[in-house]
């Protein structure tokens, strides 16, 4: 079991799997020719496609398909018929502790893509406290005509891409005053307004105080509650 102070502490390179450390050392180096386009062939009509849509998830299956042409330590649990959504990949030899998720977004817009259910994330997290050291592999693509490259990537842990907001603790995705995902900060701005969480605990604190406050303003929780029963879960399971 982990210690409280391993998991409030935040380190370096060695914060990340060493699976995940190589592919993206792999894929930086590699980042100058990533350049092409879509097609889309049905029957005898083949097209380009200018669009956006789905370009996320064409990023991700080319992105496997280039780690295993590569001979790197992957594994795709969708193709062994696993339906599960999470993680997107497994990577390393022990496929429990390798989590890596895939994210991307248009880079000539801000970052604004879906981390995870809010809901889903609160729960999973108190039955599976492993998850908050997933890596997420991110990339930046821009699109001009048919030509899509890939200009930057990163390798994260969530608490490095997440941030208060005006109005909750953590940012989220909230409509008509409901929440739906927790959405990232902008990371790599120079001067963002909210800034990224400083470690895992910060993390942990703001996503169980945004749902204790979200709980009490829908009236599933008593306003004397301190904590939810996911958070106290959450670190029983943890420490």
């Amino acid at each position: 079991m982990q210690t409280l102070s391993q998991l409030t502490s935040q380190g370096s390179v060695s914060m990340y799997h060493k699976d995940s450390n190589l592919i993206y050392k792999r894929l930086k180096k590699e980042i100058g020719t990533f350049s092409g386009g879509t097609k889309f062939k049905l029957a005898d009509i083949e097209i380009d496609v200018v669009g956006k849509d789905g370009i996320g998830g064409l990023i991700e299956e080319w992105f496997g398909a280039w780690a295993i042409a590569r001979s790197l330590n992957i594994h795709n649990p969708k193709t062994t018929g696993n339906s599960q959504t999470f993680p997107d990949y497994f990577v390393g030899s022990e496929k429990e502790k390798g989590l890596l998720e895939i994210k991307t977004f248009n880079g000539t817009a801000s970052a604004n893509f879906d981390i995870a259910n809010f809901d889903s994330y609160c729960l999973s997290l108190k039955e599976h406290p492993k998850r908050i050291d997933t890596d997420y592999l991110i990339f930046s693509y821009k699109m001009a005509g048919i030509r899509l490259t890939i200009d930057e990537i990163w390798l994260k842990k969530i608490w490095q891409i997440t941030s208060p907001s005006g109005r909750w603790p953590l940012k989220t995705q909230t409509k008509r005053d409901v929440i739906y995902n927790i959405r990232p900060a902008s990371w790599f701005g120079k001067n963002p307004k909210y800034k990224p969480f400083a470690d895992k605990k910060a993390f942990v604190d703001a996503l169980y105080s945004t749902e204790l406050m979200y709980l009490k303003k829908r009236n599933l929780l008593k306003s004397e509650v301190k904590e939810t029963p996911n958070q106290a879960g959450y670190w029983k399971a943890a420490t």
